[in-house]
């Protein structure tokens, strides 16, 4: 490297992460399942983090090829990922959504059903008081949630699965200044994405979290699944 890392490359590059990562496809779906699920704090960040780890770890790649292939091709490649991305919000909320009704479609957060209390009888688990209905805990709750294991994961690749073009020509004006300069500014755009993907990701559902919660949040499930796959739709509209 020659000289000093130029300061306004670092900045650009942070800039360009925090920017980009605002946008809800980068965090809202795991605020939406994380809270229909009563995800934790740590489960949360362990979700978002791999996505934020898949997002940057792409967009890194793409920018080394821009320097192999050119921006054109980088870029027509990352298009064509961010679409397949969008897609594939569209089909796993679709999907999501279509489970959580079938398998009942009146979860509350964290898998406990609420019934109305003639409905008592057919019950088997626990039970307590919740306004006018009760709450009880099937004997399924332990396949629910282990099921639930793999919708993370797919969530999280799936979200992953959509780079960032915008740093393609950062990273190309950088490799000037040398290999070192290149890790540099690739570090700064990939901490920052992670951070405030995890950041904003674990804020939001901690904050939807207090909000309180009404009896038609026995549907949450399925409205956080249809909520995904529209901003999925939303993203290939915007992109396209």
């Amino acid at each position: 490297m020659s000289g000093a890392i130029p300061s306004l490359l670092l900045l650009t590059a942070a800039s360009t992460a925090a920017l980009h990562t605002l946008i809800p496809d980068h965090w809202l779906p795991f605020v939406l399942v994380g809270r229909a699920r009563g995800w934790s704090s740590r489960r949360t960040a362990a979700v978002s983090g791999l996505s934020a780890i898949v997002h940057t770890l792409l967009s890194a790649g793409l920018g080394i090829a821009a320097l192999a292939i050119g921006q054109t091709a980088a870029r027509a490649v990352g298009a064509g990922l961010a679409r397949a991305s969008g897609v594939l919000l569209v089909l796993f909320g679709a999907a999501y959504a279509v489970w959580a009704w079938r398998k009942g479609g009146h979860f509350h957060p964290g898998g406990a059903l609420l019934h109305r209390p003639d409905e008592a009888s057919r019950c088997d688990g626990r039970e307590g008081v919740v306004s006018e209905e009760h709450l009880h805990y099937h004997a399924d709750d332990a396949w629910i949630r282990a099921d639930a294991t793999k919708g993370a994961a797919a969530l999280a690749l799936i979200v992953g699965l959509n780079p960032c073009v915008l740093v393609l020509p950062i990273m190309v004006a950088t490799a000037e200044q040398g290999t070192a300069a290149v890790v540099l500014v690739t570090l700064a755009y990939s901490l920052t994405t992670i951070a405030l993907m995890v950041g904003l990701s674990v804020a939001g559902v901690a904050g939807a979290r207090r909000l309180p919660v009404p009896a038609v949040a026995r549907h949450m499930e399925t409205a956080s699944g249809v909520l995904i796959a529209l901003v999925g739709a939303a993203f290939l509209i915007i992109e396209g």
